[in-house]
């Protein structure tokens, strides 16, 4: 009976992280119980919790004050946050149909949940409830789920040569949007937006064929992909249909944004075409002023944080691209190919709605005043647009219309070879970091290829890898709560700033080991697998870092949405009294993992964490 158990937990979180002897300690633990449908299994929602439940098979309906919290279902677990917060229930459990779960009791279950490596399923399980506050309600898990399981018809397919009137009619029959185009190897697609553009619009008669009017190759997904990682697809891209291909590459289907969001949250798609079709900056701004709403749709839809920060990206470069075409178009061609580069937190494509604006502009060619002037009323034009659309360029001068952050690509490259050598120089290690995080946005010089190639490189760059390693080890964690304050460094203070003690550790000692990788841009997540790959970084200390960076995203994000809700602007500062007790405690447990990763590669280097 206890293999049996075992061999079910191993399949699910937060018991899929424990090794053999662990899941038998909890299978041997847990005690098996049938409820038919409609009877309580936790009655007293004012009543401390001594036990938490894994649903074997059934479902269960969690209530409060007859409203509905969540149902849960086969593999997961309810009744474990009031054992963490030591706090009453605040529920019903009851069974919506006949239903065997596992009872765990507390000594065997809080040692699963306080481990370092649950923090990735608290974080998800939890949120977003990190706060202590009103509810939203219950989360829409659309975006959450596999793509194979969110297709609703088999796809529509038609050859190159079928008039669009056969292919429109066969359209409207199948209720579909889109129309496949078979072409061998390759998807061809035409949408309904291409029949009223390309073919009414443009005057074509509908016996057009299909190949004269099809988008090609049309891009498309495997169906293992989620519906999160869809959606970014479809911004990134501006398109709004993806076809659906299983393992072999065959079709499997087609998804469109109506499928993956209910229509109050489509909201990015439409805030990009407002803003691609924007005839002056004014324009951008109005457009982009639904920005923050957005990402308040999009946090209430149940979309993970790090998805919401890379949509909010997304929708940055369109903005920006945007502005860049509008200040063109008035000033003037400028007499140099150029690229825009995204910095900093967008540059990693991990930005925040209280996320300032690094950016960077590198050119073909000689410095030369004739191009640098141009390029400097150019830089100032979009930084003003960005501004006014409510993208705050940042407060140190980390833009493309300072000098520091304004050179050739050839001048970019030397420079980052100069940082590398002797990282004190010109402020060499703040440039360094800033600029191994850029991504470009606009143009195509190759300037993002030839400083990543500048950073992995270099010769002699030990010291400044050394000098990285000392910087990611400068920023200690807190080491608790005292009441409502943080114990930070001996001192208690009345605010937790999330981003500088909670994330910044992290994303420190992400791009120290991944530039001793040689791997340059990259996102925070990205950058931990890369040096668990490459050794850099042990593959427990790496995937501590990268649970315990996806928990403090998910407490950041909630509590700039709140700030967001309430029409203040976003920060970082949290009153520890706002934070539940469960978060609290997951907090303490995530600080206390990265300050000991930090002193295992103190160790390691032979350095001394401040």
């Amino acid at each position: 009976m206890d293999e049996d158990v075992a061999a079910f937990l191993r399949r699910h979180p937060p018991f899929d992280s424990l090794d053999d002897a662990g899941v038998a300690t909890v299978a041997g633990a847990a005690r098996e119980e049938l409820h038919p449908a409609g009877t309580l299994i936790l009655r007293h929602p004012d009543a401390p919790s001594e036990h938490a439940f894994v649903v074997r098979r059934g479902a269960v309906e969690l209530r409060s004050d007859g409203r509905l919290l969540d149902v849960v279902g086969e593999g997961e677990l309810f009744g474990y946050a009031a054992i963490l917060a030591e706090s009453p229930l605040g529920f019903v459990a009851r069974a919506s149909e006949d239903t065997v779960v596992y009872r765990i009791p507390e000594e065997a279950i809080r040692p699963v949940l306080e481990r370092p490596a649950a923090l990735r399923y608290l974080a998800r399980s939890l949120s977003p409830r990190l706060l202590a506050g009103p509810d939203a309600g219950p989360p829409q898990h659309a975006v959450g789920r596999p793509l194979a399981e969110l297709i609703r018809a088999p796809p529509l397919v038609c050859d190159a040569g079928t008039p669009v009137r056969e292919a429109a009619a066969r359209m409207v029959a199948a209720g579909a949007t889109c129309v496949l185009v078979e072409l061998g190897d390759e998807l061809g697609i035409v949408t309904d937006h291409d029949i009223r553009t390309r073919v009414v619009a443009e005057g074509a008669g509908p016996g057009t064929p299909l190949a004269d009017v099809m988008s090609a190759p049309a891009r498309t997904v495997t169906a293992d992909r989620t519906g999160s990682e869809a959606l970014l697809d479809m911004l990134d891209h501006g398109i709004r249909h993806l076809p659906v291909l299983d393992a072999r590459r065959r079709l499997l289907g087609v998804l469109d944004d109506v499928d993956l969001l209910a229509a109050e949250h489509r909201a990015p798609f439409r805030v990009r075409a407002l803003i691609a079709r924007s005839p002056d900056a004014d324009a951008v701004a109005r457009a982009a002023s639904e920005l923050r709403p957005t990402v308040i749709a999009l946090h209430d839809a149940g979309i993970a944080p790090l998805a919401v920060s890379r949509m909010l990206a997304s929708l940055h470069d369109t903005v920006t691209r945007r502005l860049i075409e509008l200040a063109l178009a008035e000033l003037g061609p400028v007499p140099a190919p150029f690229t825009w580069l995204a910095m900093g937190s967008f540059g990693r494509r991990e930005p925040f709605p209280g996320s300032d604006v690094d950016c960077a502009i590198a050119w073909d060619g000689p410095d030369d005043p004739e191009v640098r002037a141009p390029l400097h009323a150019l830089a100032e034009r979009v930084l003003t647009g960005l501004a006014a659309a409510g993208l705050r360029p940042d407060a140190q001068g980390a833009t493309a219309a300072t000098r520091l952050f304004a050179r050739p690509v050839a001048a970019w490259e030397a420079a980052a070879r100069g940082w590398l050598r002797e990282p004190d120089r010109d402020r060499g290690l703040m440039l360094l970091s800033v600029v191994a995080e850029s991504t470009p946005v606009w143009g195509a010089t190759g300037a993002a290829e030839r400083l990543a190639a500048a950073f992995a490189e270099a010769p002699g760059r030990e010291e400044t890898l050394r000098r990285l390693a000392i910087a990611a080890l400068a920023e200690r964690p807190p080491t608790g709560f005292w009441r409502d304050l943080v114990l930070e460094g001996g001192v208690r203070k009345r605010a937790l700033d999330v981003k500088r003690t909670g994330l910044l550790p992290i994303e420190a000692l992400a791009r120290w080991s991944a530039l001793a990788a040689g791997v340059g841009a990259a996102s925070t997540l990205a950058r931990l697998d890369a040096s668990a790959a490459a050794g850099t970084l042990g593959e427990g200390d790496a995937a501590l870092l990268r649970d315990a960076f996806e928990f403090f995203c998910a407490l950041r994000m909630e509590h700039q949405v709140e700030q967001l809700r309430g029409g203040d602007a976003p920060g970082d500062q949290i009153e520890p009294g706002r934070l539940t007790p469960l978060t609290r405690s997951s907090l303490k447990h995530a600080f206390r993992g990265v300050a000991r990763v930090q002193r295992g590669v103190a160790g390691e280097l032979g350095l001394s964490p401040r």
